[in-house]
């Protein structure tokens, strides 16, 4: 038995083409076609070579995958990738993988206090009662308990039940977000960006999520995305900078001299904001004229600010560490073995890693504890 499908993706995760993986397997690219589609069963040489080229166990290609946990249209995606659809079906395999892992490991631990799904429905109600996006904003930042620097920002979406992971995204995307058919919530933010612009990432698709989780993305014309994309960027710039805290620390650190970008740099030390979406809300309160706006930019501009900001590589960027939480807990309390994991997903810990973008030697530690204790006989059994 070979479920071709599971080839496609995992060729489609990796970003390659066929003709890609037909030369990294010494193969036609019509034998890989061959082999995707089932017109073909490759031989036991070449799924020996194809198992060691993605990391996973030879049977890996013998299992049969459940339906999908995702629907196109629950994912947004930023506009320019809503036409690519090579882009969208690579990360609606990724989804799926993480998925996929998350549903096994979630199975040997609890997460207490999820509150996203409360907020979600107490954000119902306020869109029900026609609240305004500030007031919206302003309640989520309450209840998630994010610090005016926002620097734990990260860790509260994580904690509040949001799965975060970060890779490269083909295509123009920035980042994207979903909620799987379970009702899992996941953003996935892409890689080279600065702290401040991941603050901004992670708050605008924060805002896809608590707005739009009804929305089908394909269904909307152009002009209703460019909408969305604009509702989900107001809210992150309502949620980031509220608004009395803003005010007052504007006054105290830009004062007068409010088109001079140089002035924004401390105020975007203490918010953890870039120095124009900094400026984009003050202008947006009434503290610029739309004379000291041009100016500003022309600033920008001229002081090469658009690509690299003062600050962007001293704060320090902050990654995703839920999964590896999980799993710590998982290994530590002998609740699995890694090889339980490796063995029940039909993958290799470097998989694991790559799937969920962090060093493999985070396993290091319990490879260590198997090798020196592995004389020991459990006196109860693992969960199996």
């Amino acid at each position: 038995m070979f479920n071709g499908s599971r080839l496609e993706e995992l060729r489609l995760l990796n970003g390659l083409t066929r003709a890609d993986l037909a030369r990294e397997l010494e193969v036609t690219e019509q034998a890989i076609w061959q082999f995707e589609t089932g017109v073909t069963l490759p031989k036991m040489k070449n799924k020996i070579a194809m198992a060691r080229f993605f990391q996973v166990e030879v049977d890996y290609f013998n299992a049969v995958d459940k339906n999908g946990s995702f629907s196109l249209s629950r994912i947004a995606f930023r506009n320019a990738d809503l036409e690519a659809k090579k882009t969208i079906h690579i990360q609606m395999v990724y989804l799926e993988k993480m998925n996929q892992m998350i549903d096994y490991l979630e199975n040997f631990v609890s997460i207490p206090n999820q509150i996203i799904y409360q907020l979600v429905d107490s954000i119902d109600q306020k869109l029900q009662q026609h609240e305004s996006l500030e007031f919206i904003a302003d309640h989520a930042r309450e209840v998630l308990a994010v610090s005016v620097d926002n620097a734990n920002l990260l860790y509260s979406l994580e904690k509040s039940g949001i799965y975060i992971s970060e890779r490269l995204i083909n295509g123009n995307a920035d980042a994207y977000s979903a909620w799987s058919r379970n009702g899992r919530p996941f953003i996935v933010l892409g890689l080279g960006k600065s702290a401040v612009r991941r603050n901004f990432d992670l708050a605008h698709e924060l805002g896809h999520l608590l707005l739009h989780n009804q929305v089908d993305f394909e269904e909307l014309s152009k002009e209703e995305l460019e909408e969305k994309e604009k509702e989900a960027n107001q809210f992150a710039s309502y949620f980031l900078l509220p608004r009395k805290q803003f005010l007052m620390d504007f006054v105290n650190i830009v004062g007068k001299r409010v088109s001079n970008p140089d002035q924004y740099i401390l105020l975007k030390k203490r918010f953890g904001v870039s120095i124009q979406a900094l400026e984009y809300r003050a202008y947006k309160l009434g503290l610029l004229t739309p004379q000291q706006n041009s100016y500003f930019y022309r600033q920008i501009s001229k002081k090469g600010y658009k690509a690299v900001e003062p600050l962007d590589l001293e704060i320090p960027l902050k990654k995703p560490s839920k999964i590896r939480s999980i799993l710590d807990v998982i290994l530590s309390n002998n609740l699995l073995t890694l090889s339980d994991i490796e063995r029940n997903q039909r993958v290799s810990k470097n998989f694991i890693s790559q799937l969920f973008s962090f060093d493999v030697k985070f396993f290091d530690k319990y490879l260590l504890q198997l090798d020196t204790f592995d004389n020991v006989i459990p006196l109860f059994s693992r969960k199996q």
